[in-house]
């Protein structure tokens, strides 16, 4: 498990062959590229799937201003909310919403419950795989311009799908399994049910 986003970096920037940095504000190519790319990197990789380490339960009141049509409510996220996994309301899942410029949309009158995945910035909380993940993907990223190799960044590339494979699995076997959603009422009459 890292203890820092440097841990990480260091990471890629040694399995790329370059030179560990102190601080992403050293004054070298490298720590510039990982100071620029960190965050974005971090991101995508955590809205990839569903982390244990990163998901976050809330609740949700309503915007004051309705959306302009379809939807009859809107419900803000929060600031941290980098992916939407689902949405209740009043205890009942909700089958019909949307995700829509930092807002939950949908028919329903609040509270909102929903579960969601969660910006981490502290890399003490990330569990050891997405770490390996991590610093693959910021390989992968970091390739090309640090060695100006496709064939590397390729190889990288290739890695962080393995390790990105590799901790989806271990992670979704720490929790229960997701229960499938209940059949329509048309598909519920063709099964019997």
């Amino acid at each position: 498990m890292a203890t820092s986003v440097i841990e990480i970096c260091n990471s890629a920037l040694i399995d790329l062959g370059e030179e560990a940095i102190a601080s992403l504000l050293d004054n070298t190519k490298a720590a510039r590229l990982c100071n620029q790319r960190w965050a974005s990197v971090r991101d995508a990789v955590l809205r990839a799937h569903p982390w244990n380490c990163a998901s976050a339960l809330v609740e949700l009141a309503a915007s004051a201003a309705p959306p302009a049509w379809k939807w009859g409510a809107s419900y803000p996220l929060p600031t941290d909310c980098l992916r939407v996994l689902s949405v209740a309301a009043h205890g009942t899942p909700l089958c019909a919403w949307e995700v829509q410029a930092g807002l939950v949309l949908c028919d329903e009158t609040g509270p909102l419950s929903i579960a969601y995945i969660r910006r981490l910035d502290d890399p003490r909380l990330f569990d050891p795989l997405l770490c390996e993940a991590l610093a693959a993907r910021l390989a992968a990223t970091l390739a090309y311009p640090l060695t100006a190799s496709t064939a590397l960044g390729q190889a990288f590339w290739t890695l962080y799908a393995e390790k990105l494979r590799e901790a989806r699995g271990v992670d979704a076997r720490e929790a229960s399994p997701i229960p499938a959603p209940a059949p329509t009422t048309w598909l519920a009459a063709k099964l019997g049910r």
